[in-house]
């Protein structure tokens, strides 16, 4: 089963980024290949750029100041889950407080090092990390791989708490609707939305060879599904196709 996802909004679709984006850092942070620690390095430099942007994190404190209100108002609902509501609550709340709390912006320790400049101009130079280009990261290069992952970490502290409050608003906003079955006719969906306010479409299909081509808005939902060889340009298809639908919304 693959899943693909859609945002209605730049503050979601930058959240699912920074999980893309916070996912790959671990996966080359845990390498010994030092190759892979130079794909980090790249990572770190493009979730600084990410997480400076103070109009995103004015809107995830926003939402999550939201969420937390919402969840309040369960708390005299016999029917709820008393114990994972009180849980939820206190994660958003712990989220809140050290979203809050930063000062300034994550990347402001990646300028103020020399060596993550230099390597970060050289990124932008086709070659230009090789070792005739940059010898002292070469050298770097050869050092232990516990070591080269220990000094990376240090440039990463502030990220901590970015990548723990998007998962948990991520984490409530998928958790926010179930999947349905539908299927699409001669390989195309449409769903009226009447003027909805949705956050996130999540489509699930069986088969891996498919793509779906997703768009939306608050009057409409249109998805058209292309078959991919791999190695030509999606084609169209025709036949209805069987998936589920989800529409997520805090």
């Amino acid at each position: 089963m693959l899943i693909y996802e859609y945002p209605f909004n730049e503050t979601v679709r930058s959240l699912l980024r920074l999980e893309y984006l916070f996912k790959r850092l671990e996966s080359y942070l845990n390498s010994e290949d030092p190759e892979h620690h130079l794909t980090a390095i790249s990572l770190i430099f493009d979730i600084g750029e990410v997480t400076s942007r103070a109009d995103l994190k004015s809107s995830l404190l926003k939402e999550l100041e939201r969420q937390r209100v919402l969840l309040n108002s369960f708390r005299s609902e016999a029917s709820v889950n008393a114990e994972a509501l009180e849980s939820t609550i206190t994660e958003i709340e712990k989220c809140l407080a050290t979203l809050n709390q930063l000062v300034g912006k994550p990347s402001t320790i990646l300028n103020e090092s020399e060596w993550l400049s230099m390597i970060r101009t050289r990124l932008s130079v086709p070659g230009g990390t090789s070792p005739i280009d940059l010898p002292s990261f070469y050298s770097w290069q050869q050092r232990p791989a516990q070591e080269r992952r220990e000094q990376l970490l240090t440039y990463t502290p502030s990220f901590t708490d970015w990548k723990s409050t998007s998962n948990l608003y991520l984490k409530l906003l998928r958790q926010s609707a179930d999947f349905y079955d539908v299927s699409s006719e001669n390989g195309s969906f449409q769903q009226m939305l009447a003027g909805k306010t949705y956050q996130l479409v999540r489509v699930r299909l069986a088969q891996n060879d498919l793509i779906p081509e997703i768009s939306a808005n608050k009057h409409m939902l249109w998805i058209r599904f292309l078959h991919s060889s791999g190695n030509a340009k999606p084609q169209a298809v025709t036949t209805n196709t069987p998936f589920s639908l989800t529409l997520c919304n805090l």
